[in-house]
């Protein structure tokens, strides 16, 4: 199809989508001409939306989630726990786990997780901050809930060496496989997602 039949407009938003990770020509399609059928005033208040978001959203500066403040609600919340640190690869997987509202600790995002093929190492991540934490709160629990896929276990894994070599006496636990293998925290059921974390096995 000759690129002149698409109007320059859908062609420029198509190529900027396509920057977000994960995102190919399909996806980004899939998402624009979907929006495209919306009424006109609800497409704007999508895209008012989305610009609220990229000019006011940042990470937290203990944490890591996604945050309008310089430091998210949950790490200002006297009432929750530093004792304990639950370890997730993204803020998705940290909202998906707030969405139980059983977990009474703290996050920390790592940014991603060990892929040496996509050229993601260690220091690609923030485990250098976890350790601080650590040390800062003296922390009882480090709870890992990276996802449950080769690099999930692989990212667990070499935290979990980190962790028992510099603080001995910090027990290190890994969610359980009640979330099948493979999968992403961010999609998972909310029961399974309880489960894994209930049923957390010591590392």
């Amino acid at each position: 199809m000759p690129q002149e039949v698409i109007p320059k407009s859908i062609r420029e938003a198509l190529e900027r989508l396509i920057r977000i990770p994960t995102y190919g020509e399909r996806s980004a399609g899939r998402f624009l001409y979907n929006l495209l059928k919306l009424p006109v005033n609800e497409r704007l208040d999508i895209v008012k939306s989305l610009q609220e978001s990229a000019e006011n959203i940042r990470e937290c500066r203990e944490c890591g989630l996604y945050t309008e403040e310089e430091v998210c609600i949950i790490c200002r919340d006297q009432r929750r726990s530093k004792k304990f640190i639950c370890v997730v690869e993204e803020p998705q997987d940290a909202f998906a786990i707030e969405r139980l509202e059983r977990y009474t600790g703290v996050y920390h995002v790592l940014g991603g997780r060990i892929a040496p093929l996509e050229g993601i190492s260690p220091s690609d991540l923030r485990i250098e901050s976890l350790l601080e934490r650590i040390e800062r709160y003296r922390t009882k629990e480090v709870i890992l809930a990276t996802n449950p896929n080769l690099e999930g276990e692989a990212t667990a894994n070499y935290i979990a060496k980190l962790i028992k070599k510099q603080f001995p006496e910090v027990k290190v636990s890994r969610i359980s496989h009640g979330l099948q293998f493979g999968s992403l925290i961010e999609l998972a059921d909310e029961l399974s997602l309880e489960k894994s974390i209930e049923n957390r096995k010591s590392l």
